[in-house]
């Protein structure tokens, strides 16, 4: 797979979006250094689903339907890749703290103020390689570009640019950052297409060996769009955790097949300690502090699991529609 270089495959999509900027109703925007920014806050159906599938370096499909709720007719997203080591852990999750500091004067003294910080994610992190969990991925971009993709209101200026070009020793301007809030249309299609990714780095977490995942299959509900970023965080993560639905295959030995059936168990979001209620109240309870939540609670509400070398599959978890509705305000 080092052939494959995902970085250039997003900036493939990232050009695509520049040459039709307007259908995709995003916004370019050139800094001075010669990085780019694209603003997809306003961004289409379609303009979001491609920022699904750039923040999957190229290696999976985002597609559209829809979820029957209890009578109310929702948008869902059908994802899969057939790459997801390097589509969902080496590139979709959200795992680089990209931070810039500057010392400011304050009362008489010099203090350090975060200007920027948000968590980077998308193939720029397999070129940077800052985190742990590369140590963990055989996996090599040899891409001449960088792209990035953050979660928020506050675009990067230029000298954040100069961070991931530095990180990810690339040119800047061959360097991109693709930006949208989680209150949009695109933040919610973006999160919702994270559905294998967030299913996978749970089964991580649990210590299930994720290098024999051969091929990832989910969809949910695309959370209805909320008043500001915190509500938006809620609905989304409930959508995956209560409305979430994964499937994976595995190629493994019927000896160890019980052993891993067995630790699937532990996968879905309904196991966590802080199960039960919408995210937004439990994240309320937790004085807004994401260390004091069980983070088990993020993961997929089912998992279907297929070995493929005896043909067994198991199915654990629950999907929430009561929890759901809360969530999203629905009677």
């Amino acid at each position: 797979m080092h052939h494959i270089r995902i970085n250039e495959l997003a900036r493939n999509i990232v050009e695509k979006i520049i040459n039709k900027k307007d259908i995709y109703k995003a916004s370019i925007i050139e800094l001075a250094n010669n990085s780019t920014i694209l603003d997809m806050t306003n961004a289409s159906w379609k303009g979001g689903k491609l920022v699904g599938e750039i923040c999957m370096g190229g290696l999976g499909t985002v597609e559209f339907s829809h979820y029957n709720l209890d009578g109310h007719f929702l948008p869902s997203v059908t994802v899969h890749t057939s790459e997801p080591l390097i589509s969902c852990i080496a590139s979709q999750l959200a795992g680089w703290n990209v931070k810039l500091k500057k010392e400011v004067e304050k009362n008489g003294q010099m203090k350090k103020k975060v200007i920027f910080q948000s968590l980077g994610s998308g193939p720029a992190r397999a070129k940077s390689k800052v985190e742990k969990i590369f140590n963990e991925i055989d996996y090599i971009d040899n891409s001449d570009c960088a792209v990035i993709v953050f979660e928020t209101p506050k675009f990067p200026n230029e000298e954040v640019m100069n961070i991931v070009a530095e990180k990810c020793s690339v040119d800047i301007s061959k360097t991109y950052a693709v930006c949208a809030p989680t209150a949009c249309l695109t933040g919610s299609i973006q999160v919702a297409a994270r559905i294998v990714e967030t299913g996978i780095h749970k089964l991580h977490e649990i210590k299930f060996p994720i290098e024999l995942i051969r091929d990832g299959y989910g969809t949910t509900t695309i959370a209805p769009i909320a008043k500001d970023d915190l509500g938006a965080m809620g609905r989304t993560n409930d959508s995956i955790s209560a409305g979430g639905m994964t499937y994976y295959t595995i190629d493994v030995e019927k000896e160890k097949e019980e052993e891993l059936f067995e630790l699937i168990k532990k996968g879905p979001a309904n196991t966590s300690s802080s199960y039960g209620k919408p995210f937004i109240e439990t994240f309320k309870e937790a004085n807004y502090n994401f260390y004091d939540i069980d983070p088990g609670l993020f993961a997929p509400a089912t998992y279907t699991l297929t070995n493929i070398k005896t043909g067994k599959s198991l199915t654990v978890g629950k999907v929430n529609h009561e929890l759901l509705k809360q969530s999203y305000g629905l009677d």
